[in-house]
């Protein structure tokens, strides 16, 4: 985050509980709440028994994305 504030770049950490079913919900919400451009986030996968059974975040924000999502695996 220094990195970003250093290149003039405005960047904000926000930590929040949520249970995994509410991840994706709430990180959509804070974009629309927020004005996002740009949601820049991690992509985590899990085992394809683990994703099936529990689903997966990721997963999640790429079907549901109401903003651009720069992901990085």
């Amino acid at each position: 985050m220094r990195y970003l504030a250093k290149e003039g770049l405005p960047a904000k950490i926000t930590s929040l509980p949520a249970s995994k079913s509410e991840v994706q919900s709430i990180l959509l919400s804070i974009a629309a709440d927020e004005s996002l451009d740009l949601l820049v986030m991690g992509g985590y996968g899990h085992s394809r028994l683990q994703e099936i059974l529990l689903g997966g975040v990721t997963r999640d924000m790429l079907r549901a994305m109401t903003v651009p999502v720069l992901m990085s695996h």
